[in-house]
């Protein structure tokens, strides 16, 4: 950690232009206490770390401040000065004892009090929701910033999050997902925005690079990004994902798979308004593919005529049997897993796969033309995207 007190209860911030020599004397000159604890704490100097304070051997401390890695502390000193310089006025590492919590800095940015938590290694989800919700019961917004290190992006818009990086979701103004990363090795922020799974662990997102000392404030507190989806990208991504599911030689394993071949249905020929892009899919960890199939399997694509209830219904249903699986999202209080559902219906009305015949009931049309052999089904999936209006995939 880099703040303690001294005996009298005065902060004593290690951030700032002294030279060895003097933290030197200084530290033999007092003796400093963790603000949390109250347990004396050392002042480590040295030359291939930031100085800092630490517990004793066997502390009996709670706190997580002296498992931080250099690469934290560095990161922390970064966006630390930077919102200084940004004429904010910062706090390090402040400790609120009515929620016995300490975040990396707090701020107060346009009227908000904000507790930023620079989190460079994995901690449960329990923990990460304990944390959330004491902050806002606080009247306090946290801002959860991932380590710009741990981003596996696999392409130019792909990239693998883990179910702990899915808890750093929030959402900007414009609705658009977002997860807010910063390295302090390239001192930049990585932005991962428009996110949208396409399976258990790989989705799609753009990303928005910029260096933290041209950055301002607004890309932590009310990030901005332009309303641009690339279609044709995600059509390749979801076609990719169609033909290995044909090739799963675990079939008898996988009950999905086996759900479709009872039906006569090769993975690969799905119909192209499976797999579609919607807002709220985060709320949904299984593959969009898998919960879109479902719904089709169960009651869209059935003959006769359904309601959303009837909708909303089945899918609890594949919920209540692990055939789908929710996702968490505690940094938005908003939202849900229903309104991914009542979106992809939106969607499919207005690509007119489905049309409501009266009010509250819905029937799937009559498509014609379906495909009899693999090149045509490529031609049909091309003349539907190619048919598909950008917004309306995006809930607009």
């Amino acid at each position: 950690m880099l703040v303690a007190s001294t005996v009298n209860g005065v902060r004593i911030s290690l951030i700032g232009s002294h030279s060895i020599p003097v933290l030197q004397q200084y530290r033999e000159n007092h003796n400093f206490y963790c603000p949390e604890c109250k347990e004396k704490v050392i002042m480590k100097i040295g030359k291939k770390r930031i100085p800092h304070f630490s517990h004793s051997k066997g502390s009996e401390c709670q706190q997580r401040y002296e498992r931080e890695s250099e690469y934290h502390m560095s990161g922390k000193v970064l966006l630390f000065q930077w919102l200084k310089k940004k004429g904010l006025n910062p706090i390090l590492e402040p400790y609120y004892p009515e929620i016995s919590q300490r975040p990396d800095i707090s701020v107060h940015y346009e009227g908000v009090h904000y507790a930023l938590e620079y989190q460079c290694s994995s901690i449960s989800e329990e923990l990460f929701v304990k944390r959330t919700e004491a902050y806002l019961k606080s009247d306090i917004v946290p801002i959860w910033i991932l380590a710009g290190k741990s981003i596996k992006r696999t392409g130019k818009t792909k990239i693998t999050l883990s179910g702990f990086q899915y808890l750093f979701l929030r959402q900007a103004a414009s609705g658009h997902w977002v997860i807010l990363s910063f390295c302090p090795t390239t001192k930049s922020f990585i932005n991962i925005h428009h996110i949208h799974p396409l399976t258990v662990r790989n989705a799609f997102a753009h990303y928005d690079v910029k260096p933290i000392f041209q950055a301002n404030p607004s890309i932590l507190f009310n990030p901005y990004f332009k309303d641009d989806f690339y279609l044709e990208e995600w059509k390749r991504e979801v076609r990719k994902i169609k033909n290995s599911l044909s090739q799963n030689s675990s079939a008898i394993r996988n009950n999905f798979l086996r759900d479709l071949y009872s039906r006569s249905i090769a993975p690969a020929f799905l119909p192209p308004e499976i797999g579609l892009p919607v807002r709220y899919s985060p709320y949904i960890e299984t593959s969009p593919i898998q919960w879109q199939s479902y719904l089709f399997m169960d009651i869209i694509g059935i003959e006769g005529h359904f309601s959303l209830q009837q909708v909303i219904g089945a899918f609890r249903n594949r919920v209540k049997y692990n055939d789908i699986k929710i996702r968490s999202i505690p940094l938005v209080q908003t939202g849900s897993e229903i309104h991914a559902i009542k979106e992809y219906l939106n969607v499919l009305i207005n690509l007119n796969i489905v049309k409501q015949v009266e009010k509250g009931l819905y029937k799937k049309t009559e498509i014609t033309g379906e495909p009899d052999h693999y090149s045509h089904l490529i031609q049909i999936e091309d003349d539907f995207y190619r048919g598909i209006i950008q917004r309306n995939l995006q809930g607009k």
